[in-house]
């Protein structure tokens, strides 16, 4: 979509959420009307990061090259299995497609990478779906910049949000929750995935796991439509795997060999998965979980979200 008149007229400022306008002397910039900051626009992408901002420092999107350099690496990625498998994001984004409101809508993605295709055919995106791809990756297809601590959207203006595997990245995920809840409209949607047994996979940008009860506390500003098992235990086995291969090598070309040989070996396990998608057993080892629900005003209570545990470990303190 990039920059157009509809996504200029819902965007703020990050540091003071301003208005912002595309001063008439520049078009590669956009001007907060409250603060005065100025944010550069790259290849048509606006870069609306907090001017404090010191793990992603706006400066340095200035100088990032307009076309994204291919990397043979991806290309390769292409030929060898994914250690996980995904029970839930075909079904459950297919049903958020289908309770968008029918007038038009907007989507917006939190951490899209390249994946808006995948994500517009996952919805039905028509013509009265705007899909907003976000991300702090200068690789990303995006339609913005932006860091989800302080989201560029003004207030109650998002139909539904979709974040998959990306909570685990950020610094603060409560406030970042707290900005997913504010930017969408009144019965919004949310549609979350997260990782629990899992081990790191983005370097030093790698924070935080939660289990299916914790991923259902942290938005519990939401009501839920549904939840569940995104990846079982089988795909925590094969991610074990790997992971203990990679333990006894370094360098770098050795460890992409390892990763290689252990996902063409050992990635059918993941499979697995299928027939312990419906077994409470296999909840306390899921890999990733999902969480669909619907913004409320108020909060869903702890006792309740603890009455919802659905694992087989039955413990009561009380």
């Amino acid at each position: 979509m990039k920059l157009t008149e509809n996504l200029l007229a819902i965007l703020c400022c990050p540091n003071c959420r301003g208005k912002m306008v595309t001063p008439e002397t520049e078009d590669n910039i956009l001007l907060c009307q409250g603060c005065h900051s100025e944010f550069p626009v790259v290849a048509n992408r606006p870069v609306l990061l907090r001017c404090d901002n010191d793990v992603f420092p706006l400066d340095a999107y200035k100088a990032m090259p307009e076309k994204k350099i291919k990397r043979p690496s991806r290309w390769l990625a292409r030929f060898i299995p994914d250690p996980s498998v995904n029970l839930a994001s075909t079904r459950v984004l297919a049903r958020l497609g289908s309770l968008l409101p029918k007038k038009p809508a907007r989507v917006l993605v939190i951490g899209s990478g390249d994946q808006r295709t995948l994500l517009e055919a996952q919805i039905d995106a028509g013509e009265d779906v705007q899909v907003i791809c976000t991300d702090i990756d200068t690789d990303a297809d995006v339609d913005l910049f932006c860091d989800a601590h302080d989201l560029p959207f003004i207030n109650d203006s998002i139909d539904a949000v979709i974040t998959t595997v990306v909570m685990e990245h950020v610094l603060y995920p409560e406030r970042v929750a707290a900005e997913l809840h504010r930017v969408l409209k009144p019965g919004g949607l949310l549609y979350s995935e997260m990782p629990f047994m899992q081990q790191v996979h983005e370097g030093a940008y790698d924070f935080t796991r939660y289990s299916l009860s914790g991923h259902r506390r942290l938005f519990n500003g939401f009501s839920e439509v549904e939840s569940g098992m995104a990846a079982g235990p089988a795909t925590t086995l094969v991610w074990a795997i790997e992971n203990f291969a990679l333990a006894f090598v370094s360098r770098r070309i050795l460890r992409l060999f390892t990763k290689a040989l252990v996902r063409l070996v050992f990635a059918w396990i993941k499979y697995i998965d299928y027939f312990l998608e419906k077994r409470p057993e296999a909840m306390d080892g899921a890999s990733c979980t999902y969480f669909l629900g619907a913004k409320i005003n108020g909060q869903i209570t702890d006792a309740e979200i603890i009455a919802r545990y659905r694992g087989a470990k039955q413990l009561h303190h009380v």
